[in-house]
């Protein structure tokens, strides 16, 4: 992807999510559709996916208000760390007052572009991301970077979504116009080609007709 092309999708990220950040209640209302009602049950899953434990180090890129933290914290607990990586300062923020609130006091928040990934130089156990790669305008590099991050034995586990196949595709082109303006999705990617790429390795399950997927590498 040219510099100038790759520019132009981070203005695109950071205007849409600065919405949302801007709104935590709406962006987290619109789960109800976006998942199919099926929310807490794929955001856990993709969590779990991660294989995270008491006291592990877990990244979260694009974090977003940090709607999986809670998940995240089921499992690493007190002794653990949560870093949360999002390019959206408005969505940092959103983060910022949830974990406040529930009191998660091991959460560090980080601006950044996934794609860079400068997240310290200590190791991770695990790498989550949900709905966040299908917006980072170079994922390729984003996934090369969640491997570099990632201890040896660490998983990237990656939720995303796809359009309809069979008999629902027809509505593609209208799901396509609501969440490449809402959500600066881009659905033409295959992610979990590129995880076997860097990782040598990937998992992939499918659910909701197809329309989302989890795919986990191990390092």
């Amino acid at each position: 992807m040219g510099g100038s092309e790759t520019v132009r999708r981070l203005l695109t990220v950071k205007r849409v999510y600065s919405f949302w950040g801007r709104h935590p209640w709406l962006y987290a209302a619109q789960d109800w559709i976006t998942f199919m009602g099926r929310h807490d049950a794929i955001r856990r899953r993709a969590v779990d996916q991660s294989g995270s434990g008491p006291g592990d180090r877990v990244l979260e890129v694009a974090c977003g208000t940090g709607r999986n933290f809670r998940y995240v914290e089921q499992r690493i607990g007190p002794k653990g760390r949560l870093v949360g990586l999002d390019y959206s300062d408005e969505m940092l923020a959103a983060a910022r007052d949830l974990s406040r609130q529930r009191g998660w006091s091991n959460v560090k928040l980080v601006q950044g572009d996934a794609a860079i990934l400068d997240v310290g130089d200590e190791a991770f156990d695990a790498v989550v991301s949900v709905l966040g790669m299908s917006a980072i305008p170079d994922y390729v590099a984003a996934i090369e970077r969640c491997r570099d991050v990632l201890r040896p034995g660490g998983v990237l586990s990656i939720c995303d979504a796809r359009p309809f196949t069979g008999a629902l595709r027809i509505i593609n082109p209208l799901v396509r116009a609501v969440y490449t303006s809402s959500a600066a999705w881009d659905p033409n990617r295959d992610m979990p080609a590129q995880m076997h790429r860097v990782f040598g390795n990937v998992s992939v399950t499918s659910l909701n007709l197809g329309t989302f997927f989890f795919a986990a590498s191990q390092k």
